[in-house]
């Protein structure tokens, strides 16, 4: 019988590929080891899906709430940074009050024979500080003839009157100021009273 050239027979060859057909390839094993599509029930198709879809809406829901979250920490942070803006003078200006009050009283009681263009310079200096603050915001708070307010009024003294209505600011004592929406000192008054009824 002749040989083969690897020095195997025809009959051994058979009988090889005989015994590997006979085995399960490694191939179709982990093939069968997947579940098949097409063997696979419809309720259990219908659950994956709505599982799925439980999952999708679940996560857009989260998305939806950092969405939101994240545009409130915007606005906040615009709102803060704007109100730092806005009132970044605050500390400044309100030390600057006093040094308003003193030069007001100075124009106010100017010794009589004064040089008047040196009156009217400084007259023009004290108005020019005055636009100077309130192009920061500064404005002063009315008062005279107001019904007293105390989240804008002080009242440090009454006067018992008939001439004006109970509550009413009949003189100021020291200008009250704001900063924008903000008092930064309120304005001392004196508020009318009724008269006492004569026992």
């Amino acid at each position: 019988m002749a040989k083969h050239v690897s020095g195997q027979t025809p009959g051994d060859l058979e009988r090889l590929e005989s015994e590997l057909e006979e085995r399960d390839p490694v191939v179709d094993q982990r093939a069968s080891a997947a579940p098949d599509p097409a063997t696979r029930s419809t309720s259990e198709l219908a659950a994956e899906l709505a599982a799925a879809r439980d999952e999708a809406q679940a996560t857009f829901a989260r998305y939806q709430r950092l969405a939101a979250d994240f545009e409130n920490y915007k606005r906040r942070t615009r709102q803060d940074l704007a109100e730092r803006t806005q009132y970044a003078n605050e500390e400044l200006l309100r030390k600057l009050l006093p040094v308003l009050d003193n030069f007001k009283r100075a124009l106010d009681h100017a010794p009589e024979g004064v040089d008047e263009k040196w009156f009217e310079g400084i007259q023009l200096i004290a108005r020019q500080f005055e636009d100077v603050l309130a192009a920061q915001g500064l404005a002063q708070i009315p008062a005279m003839g107001e019904k007293f307010d105390p989240s804008r009024h002080e009242a440090i003294a009454r006067e018992e009157t008939d001439a004006h209505e109970e509550g009413t600011v009949v003189e100021e004592m020291q200008p009250g100021y704001r900063l924008h929406d903000r008092v930064l000192r309120p304005t001392l008054v004196k508020v009318a009273h009724p008269r006492a009824l004569p026992s």
